[in-house]
């Protein structure tokens, strides 16, 4: 690999496929999304988790709370093809105060014919170099480790016999379907290649979510069940509120203050975590960005009719290029009116609302905590189906 060099791309302000040649910043970005697209589909086998370049420019640029570099590796061809991008690292810096400065995250892909190399190295770390550069101290990385049920997202080989790509990128840890997931150590395939290549560059394991999945295709009647068994509402003085897109007016400053709280309520195990500030603007930038991305929001909130303010949520997004998938955005509800069953309640009202919004949806996914009990438990309620192993990890630059 000694032909191989690194950089940094200049991100184009729009994507620009109208004339031939494309201008090179256009093309350099998709082949980055071609490049992340084929790791995910390598990985689930399907396409649930296909970005468009438009989408993927969007979430890198328009957001105000984070913003997104990548490094690319090169691989110069022979004749009259351009320089081919092999790998990438994203370096993703959330905004946080200029005095203390603390996370980075970081993702790294690379081809599978160029793995093994040298080239996820390389780029990792001059990630990490620019992370240290701009005064972020604690690098994290979110992989992709495990499928434990394949066939409840309808995984299959996306590749083709005989080809470059046949070659089994997909591990597999099998379990007790009848077992609520743990957070054992053991969850983990360490011999996967992204829980190899973490070790390897001095990362430690800090947290194991779980990435679930609901039928959706099965899921009104379970929805339906917890709706109506759940005396929540009425019994403690709440009004549910639904809604597509952006939060009414009315209640958008008691929703960024729910949003304001989940970063220090999360379970975090032993990932670092930095308060986040919100307020309305944030709210309406955030609003903003989605709409930039494609993405598509669908709320259900409780009401508290003492007080008037939002004090639980729960979001789902959708994309308009992915109508086959759904994603579980936040769930949080106030301390001060947990264990009254509004968790599974809010989850349950939000599902019809995909059903009745969004009828073309056929999967759901979500991400938990293996440590957050309670909700594992909601999602089994609602008929969750628990599918793959989705570790962070950490490491002090």
């Amino acid at each position: 690999m000694n032909t191989m060099r690194i950089e940094w791309l200049d991100l184009p302000d729009a994507l620009d496929q109208t004339r031939l040649p494309m201008p090179p910043t256009t093309a350099d970005f998709l082949q980055v999304t071609q490049l992340a697209n084929l790791v995910t589909s390598l990985f689930w086998g399907n396409n649930d988790f296909y970005v468009s370049p438009e989408n993927q420019l969007a979430g890198a640029t328009s957001r105000e709370d984070v913003r997104t570099s990548y490094a690319v590796a090169r691989e110069p061809l022979t004749g009259d093809r351009p320089d081919r991008i092999i790998g990438y690292a994203a370096l993703s810096l959330p905004w946080e105060p200029a005095s203390q400065p603390t996370i980075a995250e970081v993702n790294v892909a690379v081809h599978p014919d160029f793995r093994r190399r040298g080239v996820g190295s390389a780029l990792l770390r001059e990630a990490e170099a620019e992370a240290v550069r701009r005064g972020r101290t604690v690098l994290q990385a979110w992989t992709d480790n495990a499928l434990v049920d394949p066939a409840a997202v309808g995984s299959g080989p996306v590749f083709v016999s005989g080809t470059s790509l046949e070659t089994g990128l997909t591990p597999v840890v099998r379990t007790s379907p009848d077992s609520l997931p743990d957070a054992g150590r053991d969850r983990i395939r360490w011999q996967a290649p992204d829980a190899a290549f973490a070790a390897a560059h001095g990362y430690e394991l800090a947290q194991v979510e779980w990435t679930s999945v609901l039928d959706l295709r099965e899921a009104a009647g379970a929805a339906l069940m917890a709706e109506s068994g759940s005396g929540a509402a009425e019994e403690h003085g709440y009004d549910l509120v639904s809604w597509e897109g952006a939060c009414p007016e009315e209640d958008a400053e008691s929703m960024a203050g729910l949003l304001g709280r989940m970063a220090a309520e999360a379970p975090a195990a032993a990932l670092e975590r930095v308060a986040e500030r919100w307020n309305v603007p944030r709210l309406r930038a955030e609003e903003g960005a989605r709409r930039e991305m494609g993405l598509s929001m669908i709320t259900t909130a409780a009401r508290d009719r003492s007080t008037g303010q939002l004090v639980g949520h729960s979001d789902i997004e959708t994309f308009a290029d992915l109508p086959q998938a759904a994603y579980q955005g936040n769930s949080l509800v106030h301390p001060e009116h947990r264990g009254r069953g509004l968790a599974v309640l809010l989850k349950a009202v939000n599902v019809s609302q995909l059903l009745r919004l969004k009828p073309e949806a056929e999967r759901l996914y979500t991400w938990n905590a293996a440590e957050n009990g309670a909700i594992l438990r909601a999602n089994q309620e609602l008929g969750f189906v628990p599918v793959a192993t989705h570790p962070a990890w950490q490491k002090r630059a």
